[in-house]
């Protein structure tokens, strides 16, 4: 289909932080404005999961201030690990004191952003959230009636989902965004598609009623290309509005060590960076974290609470395209920061 031109809207003058610049944020058809009425282009990283995290990086002020001033970051994301199991330790459901636990860090995370005017992201960081609902329903509730009235706070209530169909999700969402609403929080609220968060032309076609609700859409540069770009497409065309909440210059598996898969691939990258310029789209890469995987932005010497120069971050092979040659670099750190400062 075919949508009239935007009329040409002032931009905000700029002011000392993010969200001093752009303010309370809405959805205008398939597209994400500030206070101005003006398309804004948020660009950021994401914590590590909570409860796997090696130290408390996402959670240091004095770094997410070192971020925005250095690095143009305006929105970070608070990825808390939900469930038990293999690969998912210390999840929030997984007790009185890993809920705790995590629930201090996240608040944490959102209060150092609202003291700095950074946007941030409350992530339900599982793959099952389908199943979860009294829970995060319950989770959502007490996060919009504590943070909702913040323009900083976007609400994600549903990181990836997976082995289920988006009318199984679709009435799972609907209850989260009616207990957010329900607060008095008409903040934005970022809705997880089926198959990782991909499949963002099914949510286009059937999408959640209610005002300012965007969707998901994740990438890994070395796996995901342009078929799910083209899925993108058709759902912008549709007027969908969407939100890259997480992405990588990795393979999908984050570029696992152990898998062989610890490389990156710029130019695939690349061009997924143009896509997202020329859709205006904002996006946060994975993760805020020192580690073996080629994902982790931070080199290992990097120190909890900052300052993150360029030598306190992950590189690649000399700056030099990894991809089809498959040399093993360090990580797509300092890759990621450049995009940030662009």
């Amino acid at each position: 289909m075919v949508r009239d031109a935007r009329p040409t809207v002032a931009a905000c003058p700029a002011a000392a932080t993010p969200v001093a610049t752009h303010g309370a944020l809405a959805v205008d058809g398939p597209t994400l404005v500030d206070q101005c009425g003006g398309p804004v282009q948020l660009k950021g990283v994401s914590s590590m999961w909570l409860n796997w995290e090696s130290k408390g990086f996402a959670e240091s002020k004095s770094g997410l201030q070192y971020m925005r001033d250095n690095w143009k970051l305006s929105v970070i994301r608070a990825a808390m690990g939900i469930e038990s199991g293999a690969g998912n330790q210390g999840g929030y459901l997984t007790g009185a004191a890993n809920q705790a636990s995590i629930l201090s860090k996240v608040n944490t995370i959102v209060q150092n952003a609202i003291d700095l005017g950074v946007y941030v992201i409350i992530d339900w960081h599982t793959q099952n959230a389908v199943n979860q609902k009294a829970d995060a329903v319950s989770f959502f509730t007490s996060m919009a009636q504590k943070w909702g009235k913040y323009p900083n706070v976007i609400f994600e209530p549903f990181n990836e989902p997976l082995n289920v169909t988006w009318a199984q999700v679709k009435p799972y969402h609907q209850a989260v965004v009616q207990a957010i609403r329900g607060q008095g929080s008409n903040n934005i609220i970022v809705l997880g598609t089926t198959t990782y968060s991909q499949d963002v032309d099914l949510a286009a076609a059937d999408p959640v009623p209610g005002t300012n609700l965007m969707y998901t859409l994740h990438f890994y540069a070395c796996t995901h290309g342009t078929t799910i770009r083209n899925r993108a497409d058709k759902a912008i065309a549709a007027g969908l509005p969407i939100f890259i909440t997480e992405f990588g210059a990795t393979p999908a598996d984050g570029g696992l060590v152990s898998k062989g898969d610890n490389y990156i691939c710029k130019n695939d990258t690349n061009y997924w960076f143009d896509w997202i310029a020329k859709n205006s789209l904002s996006a946060v890469a994975w993760k805020l974290e020192q580690c073996t995987d080629t994902s982790c932005i931070l080199a290992s010497s990097a120190p909890v609470d900052g300052p993150w120069p360029d030598n306190q971050l992950s590189t690649d092979a000399n700056s030099v395209e990894i991809r089809p040659t498959l040399l093993q670099g360090g990580g797509h750190g300092l890759f990621i920061v450049s995009w940030l400062r662009q």
